[in-house]
């Protein structure tokens, strides 16, 4: 018996078309970044997609923050075998005449331990800074920009919620999919991982020199080094010692495994949901015209509760929250961007174009 491959089933979602746009990549000296404590790259490349017709001026921004070990530049790649890239459903959708045209750009907040939580930190740098103070006033200079949204996936969803909830007054949309909060459910499962890779290892800084010197095989829920990585990551932006440029504090005992109920507290003190409680916070939530929040039904960081738990503590703040629920794990992310993209571009005031 045989049988044919289905060619004519192929899509432009799973087989995208080249980009009808363009993306302009910039290397932007941060003044912010320079001197950081661990050396990291004070410049650093900053990728723009600008729509089809080139014009930029007054078109809307989406600010694009990439997950725990991404940078922007990575979101603009060519897409992978049946699955396209983020920027690449962007173009589609503009290319439909689905969404008006915009501009997205990609900041890049790595750090030597994967990532930033896009906050200014002693033992990190000045993240939160370079995305408000560097890379928008830089691409509003540059391309004559209109108003500005933020999104991302996983850590890019935590940064976009945080980021909005302290500034307002620049972000007036955020999307978040499957962003980190709640943290009791996304980060303490992770502690008693890390614990026993310190014993084993000898320590944290044991098993750094270890991770630093030489390839990791994978990252995720099922990698115990990349885990114990992850916790000092989030421990370099939540729990920096300050006067002690480039340390941190890790939220639990290295020699019982307990968690330090200090340290633990200035971990939730950044914890969406208690932020967008806090009064000094709720202001912002409620200025802030739309909020986007999603989770997967699978996904293995339990991000699902954290966007029902951040939804309903931002609506109680009397915030307008549009909660999504949907069948996938944590990253399966990049299909929802055809929800996520128009939603943000619909709530700063900007039309999709008629369709011919």
């Amino acid at each position: 018996m045989s049988w044919r491959v289905p060619v004519e089933a192929r899509s432009d979602r799973v087989f995208p078309l080249p980009l009808a746009g363009t993306v302009e990549n910039h290397r932007l000296e941060s003044r912010v970044l320079r001197g950081n404590p661990w050396g990291d790259p004070s410049e650093r490349d900053l990728p723009v997609y600008v729509p089809p017709s080139g014009e930029t001026r007054e078109r809307p921004v989406l600010v694009l923050l990439s997950g725990y070990t991404g940078a922007g530049w990575v979101e603009y790649e060519r897409p992978l075998y049946l699955r396209d890239s983020i920027v690449g459903v962007l173009d589609r959708l503009i290319r439909l005449r689905l969404v008006p045209e915009a501009v997205m750009v990609g900041p890049d907040c790595l750090t030597t331990l994967g990532g930033s939580q896009y906050l200014n930190s002693s033992a990190t740098g000045r993240y939160e800074d370079y995305v408000v103070e560097e890379v928008i006033p830089f691409v509003r200079q540059r391309y004559r920009t209109g108003p500005v949204a933020v999104m991302g996936t996983s850590s890019g969803g935590y940064g976009s919620l945080m980021l909005t909830l302290r500034h307002p007054e620049v972000f007036r949309a955020a999307g978040s999919n499957a962003g980190d909060a709640f943290f009791e459910y996304c980060y303490t499962p992770d502690f008693p991982i890390a614990f026993r890779e310190f014993q084993k290892a000898g320590g944290p800084e044991k098993l750094l020199e270890k991770m630093l010197s030489e390839p990791t095989p994978g990252f995720g829920p099922r990698e115990p080094r990349a885990q114990a990585l992850e916790v000092m990551a989030y421990s370099s932006s939540y729990s920096p010692i300050e006067g002690e440029p480039g340390r941190f504090d890790l939220p639990f005992d290295l020699v019982t495994g307990a968690i330090r109920p200090d340290v633990w507290a200035r971990w939730l003190s950044w914890d969406p949901v208690r932020m967008v409680a806090d009064p000094r916070y709720q202001e912002a939530a409620r200025s802030v015209p739309y909020w986007y929040v999603d989770g997967g039904a699978k996904d293995e960081y339990a991000l699902d509760l954290g966007a029902r738990i951040f939804a309903d503590a931002a609506r109680r703040a009397g915030a307008r929250v549009d909660l999504e629920l949907f069948e996938g794990a944590h990253f399966d992310a990049t299909p929802r961007y055809e929800v996520i993209i128009p939603r943000l571009l619909s709530a700063l005031g900007v039309p999709p174009p008629e369709r011919g």
